[in-house]
């Protein structure tokens, strides 16, 4: 059987692969690129030389008892960067965790002027296990997580790949199991 592809449509498959591949390599060579990406690239390499470690945040809370999560950057850069900047203005401070069942604790607020960010839970290869603390969203929205956050007390395997992990408890889970409906957060600070 013969191909019904002609000359003229091979020469022009050719033709059209090699455009892609210059344009490719243009575009890697930073000569497509223009200054604004250049400047965005700069300015993300100088943030994460400063960077020694992964960043924790610690959370007291009103009754008694601190919880320290350190942040999953590299899983969830968005989501990280949203919740630190909410740490960083107080955000959290006097809030009460709203939400408290046998596999989670959660706080947050439904009512603020923050815009919905990104899921990033797909290609996460993170499991929804005891202190791991995710980005509570809006049940058919990926994209409507804002400042609510959850953290896990126990497994719960329908969460993965539907909620975006950004951080884990590494001190203080006895603190999470403790926690009553309405405990309030005294604080949340960065932990240098």
């Amino acid at each position: 059987m013969r191909s019904s592809w002609t000359v003229s449509k091979w020469t022009e498959r050719i033709g059209l692969c090699f455009l892609v591949v210059t344009i490719m390599l243009c575009a890697g060579s930073g000569a497509i690129a223009g200054p604004a990406l250049q400047d965005e690239t700069a300015e993300v390499e100088e943030v994460a030389v400063v960077e020694d470690g992964p960043v924790r945040i610690a959370i007291t809370l009103e009754k008694g008892g601190v919880i320290v999560m350190e942040m999953l950057s590299d899983e969830a850069p968005i989501t990280v960067e949203r919740v630190l900047t909410l740490v960083r203005e107080g955000f959290y401070d006097g809030l009460k965790f709203h939400r408290v069942e046998g596999f989670l604790v959660q706080t947050g607020k439904k009512e603020h002027e923050y815009s919905q960010i990104e899921g990033e839970m797909f290609g996460q290869d993170l499991r929804h296990e005891a202190g791991m603390v995710g980005m509570a969203r809006f049940p058919r929205s990926y994209d409507s997580a804002s400042t609510q956050f959850y953290i896990m007390k126990k497994y719960k395997v329908n969460f993965n790949g539907e909620y975006t992990i950004f951080a884990k408890v590494v001190e203080g889970m006895e603190v999470v199991d403790s926690i009553k409906k309405n405990d309030k957060i005294d604080s949340i600070v960065i932990v240098e």
